[in-house]
């Protein structure tokens, strides 16, 4: 009977088949990419696909729902899942930044973020050349052959070469002079498909607290005593970031603290956006990098919360969002900083302590130097400068210098915090602040905060400089008739004719100075100028 019933199958699928073809309908309308059999299995999968979007959707709901204060929880959304589609046939994993449903028997994954918005079905993403840059030798790091960095093994192991190598993983110390390496797309240590394994235990203890877990679980553990993922070391090469971005970077260390730690002459890194968390106690402190010389970083953006504290011996903080400090010929154009960033001494949305070129920046976020500040400077652009030249930026952040006490070092500024000493002699031209500035002493401007030692001379050149007024605050400290500082009302520093000078000055100055490469002013959604 049941060859009977399989021969009779057999032959309806002919019969219908051959009644098919005869009307016309050929085995490759049938069978093809787009045939009708494959259109069939397609509609199928979608349905599915749509099924265990809703699943999960009424499944968030109830645990949102169930939940204490309407936090998404990890093991009550499986709890729920498990009860609307059968305990097993579910895995969640992830953390409760970033879960993942799995659903067993399609093998789809589903990305949940804290607010239950759901995007997928994903695949997970495979490098037989994990951790290998090089890929197997096809890359050499030259200009036509870059390195490549294509999920956190990569990461991981670039940072380890820049450190010093490891011989127990057989990874080479390289520093990468003059050498290329390309961010091939975005990485995210949050998300299980940024990488090749995340249960992975192969690189050890990366976050130094004495057990060994999956690599995604060391490098975003945030409980006391893990450092994280540890920064790029003495870097002297060129990133290529593609306009691709880290994100959910973590680190809670008392060495240098940044994606990069050190960058040295000739390095440049571009195309990049950062965000996460640090937390540092040590003095130096970047959302890029830590401490660049004689670099060029060009459109990297940073979104990475710092909280920097203490001091080691006599060494002053220096935090920023793209460089905790900034030397020689660095320069630093086209960047931003949309974080908040705290430390216990100089700094600024955009870099610490600077003596090079800012060019084209600007910064969002809340910048605050803490009580207890040493030597405290506090700017929105720049911290503490000594002799940067500061062209055609703009601050929009709350800037906070919390010192109380007798300091007469510590100010806070809207562009630049302190000044430096007589003879630094920097430049601040064609930007403009309307940030709130705070602080409680003399040291405290539109713009400039003041010089070293309280403001007994004004050793910044300021030109085409705007702020919008605020009670007694003045462009630059105690002096009222600063040149090229020009107090303003919030509707004028809201307005098109700001704009209109802003871009007057590009086109037409007469101070000799290049602007080629100065990005022109428009008004913004939020009514202030912004970059073109």
């Amino acid at each position: 009977m049941k060859n009977m019933k399989g021969i009779t199958l057999i032959a309806l699928v002919v019969t219908v088949i051959v009644l098919l073809i005869l009307a016309g309908i050929s085995i490759s309308v049938l069978t093809g990419n787009n045939g009708i059999i494959n259109q069939s299995k397609e509609g199928k999968d979608q349905t599915e696909i749509e099924e265990e979007k809703e699943m999960i959707n009424t499944s968030v709901a109830q645990a949102i729902d169930d939940a204490a204060l309407g936090n998404l929880k990890k093991d009550v959304l499986q709890n729920k899942l498990d009860e609307n589609t059968g305990t097993g046939k579910t895995e969640v994993l992830g953390n409760e930044n970033l879960m993942v449903v799995k659903f067993i028997e399609t093998n789809r994954y589903y990305e949940i973020d804290g607010d239950g918005k759901i995007t997928g079905p994903k695949e997970l993403a495979s490098d037989n050349n994990a951790g290998d840059i090089s890929k197997g030798g096809q890359f050499d790091g030259s200009e036509d052959k870059p390195f490549q960095i294509n999920c956190i093994e990569d990461l991981v192991a670039f940072s380890i070469m820049s450190n010093g190598g490891n011989e127990d993983l057989n990874i080479q110390s390289n520093n990468f002079p003059g050498q290329y390496v390309n961010l091939m797309r975005s990485l995210d240590f949050q998300s299980i498909f940024s990488y090749n394994d995340y249960k992975s235990k192969e690189f050890g203890d990366l976050n130094n607290d004495g057990t060994i877990e999956g690599i995604m679980a060391e490098l975003t553990n945030t409980t006391e005593g893990c450092m994280g993922f540890t920064p790029i070391g003495d870097f002297r090469g060129i990133l290529n970031g593609k306009n691709n971005s880290i994100e959910n970077l973590y680190e809670n260390r008392t060495g240098k603290s940044g994606l990069f730690g050190t960058t040295s002459s000739g390095v440049i890194l571009k195309d990049l956006t950062v965000t996460g968390k640090i937390i540092s106690t040590n003095y130096k402190v970047g959302g890029i990098c830590a401490e660049a010389n004689d670099a060029t970083i060009i459109n990297c953006h940073n979104k990475i919360e710092i909280i920097q504290s203490g001091k080691i011996s006599s060494q002053n903080p220096r935090t920023g969002g793209i460089a905790g400090e900034a030397w020689g010929d660095t320069l630093i154009i086209d960047c931003s900083n949309e974080a908040n960033i705290e430390s216990d001494s100089a700094v600024g949305g955009i870099v610490g302590v600077v003596d090079g070129k800012v060019i084209n920046c600007y910064n969002s976020g809340k910048i605050t130097g803490k009580l207890g500040a040493t030597y405290g400077a506090v700017g929105g652009i720049a911290g503490y400068s000594t002799g940067a030249e500061i062209y055609n930026c703009f601050n929009t952040g709350e800037i906070t210098n919390q010192n109380t006490g007798n300091n007469v070092y510590a100010t806070a500024g809207g562009i630049i915090g302190n000044s430096g000493q007589v003879g630094t002699n920097c430049k601040v031209i064609n930007s403009y602040n309307i940030g709130k500035v705070n602080y409680t002493k003399e040291g405290y401007g539109g713009i400039v905060g003041g010089y070293w030692y309280y403001n007994t001379d004004n050793t910044a050149t300021l030109n085409n400089t705007y702020y919008q007024e605020d009670a007694d605050l003045l462009g630059y400290a105690k002096f009222s008739a600063a040149q090229g500082v020009e107090k303003k009302t919030r509707e004028y520093m809201h307005s098109n004719d700001l704009v209109l000078k802003l871009n007057d000055y590009i086109e037409n100055n007469t101070d000799g100075i290049d602007t080629s490469e100065w990005k022109k002013w428009k008004l913004g959604e939020n009514n202030y100028p912004i970059f073109e």
